[in-house]
């Protein structure tokens, strides 16, 4: 399976809420394609649903890593920073979000 396809398959998953199947897709998307960095952002986004939020914001650093200029990696990870309690950069993330 390509990457694409792997992460479409990911999406679905992750919209059902069959977390660990979301979890299976978006990492052999990454697998298949370790510059893909929109499967980085869903895996992480699965994470921090199954309540692994440092595996999430690992997942995000690596997404903004790999694309800086994608808003939606800053908001994903702002909103797991605000999940765990830590505002400062929760606040961070947003802002940077809305600024991009």
């Amino acid at each position: 399976m390509k990457a694409e396809e792997a992460f479409d398959l990911g999406s679905k998953f992750l919209e059902d809420q069959d977390f660990d199947k979301a979890l299976v897709a978006f990492s052999e998307a990454i697998r298949d394609n370790p510059k893909f960095a929109q499967a980085y952002n869903g895996r992480a986004v699965t994470y921090a649903l199954m309540g692994q939020p440092e595996r999430a914001l690992a997942d995000c650093g690596e997404a903004i890593r790999l694309e800086p200029k994608e808003p939606e990696f800053y908001r994903s990870r702002g909103y797991i920073y605000s999940s765990v309690g830590d505002d400062a950069n929760a606040d961070a993330d947003l802002a940077r979000a809305q600024q991009l």
